[in-house]
């Protein structure tokens, strides 16, 4: 029995959302999906665009995020255990005074993707020309099949 649109879309989407949800990590949990008989959508976080383009610099008068940044930041340092090594006069920072230090780099200037002009597409290697073929191809085979079973050719 022929597959229908949406089963053909719900095998695509099956198949997608978890290489996505690979690439985006920490927002893994945001990622869903939602397929009707005539599209397929898949959702995330709208921050996945800083795994792009970078974080921007703060804008002025922005509240406070929970956690902050400096607080997320000092996560991040503690998960990848991140030592901070000593300044030129030999003092050596706490984990809370360097996830501070750059924090307020962040804060400033942006992060190190931001300041490069981002373009890092992370969605490249899934979202591509043959899997769009492949999507393109199996929606012309059931066409011509439906077609095929309503015309008699003789």
């Amino acid at each position: 029995m022929a597959k229908t649109d949406q089963e053909i879309l719900q095998q695509f989407v099956d198949k997608i959302v978890p290489e996505v949800q690979v690439a985006v990590k920490r927002f893994a949990p945001s990622i869903s999906s939602e397929v009707t008989p005539t599209s397929a959508t898949i959702y995330g976080s709208p921050f996945i665009q800083t795994l792009i383009d970078g974080r921007p610099p703060t804008s002025p008068n922005a509240q406070k995020g929970s956690p902050t940044l400096q607080q997320a930041l000092l996560q991040w340092i503690n998960t990848k255990g991140i030592q901070p090594t000593p300044n030129d006069k030999g003092v050596i920072p706490t984990l809370e005074q360097m996830s501070w230090a750059m924090s307020q780099s962040i804060h400033k200037k942006g992060d190190l993707l931001y300041q490069r002009g981002g373009g890092n597409n992370i969605f490249e290697n899934i979202f591509t020309d043959a899997r769009v073929q492949s999507l393109l191809s199996l929606f012309e085979k059931k066409f011509i099949g439906d077609v095929e079973s309503i015309v008699k050719i003789k």
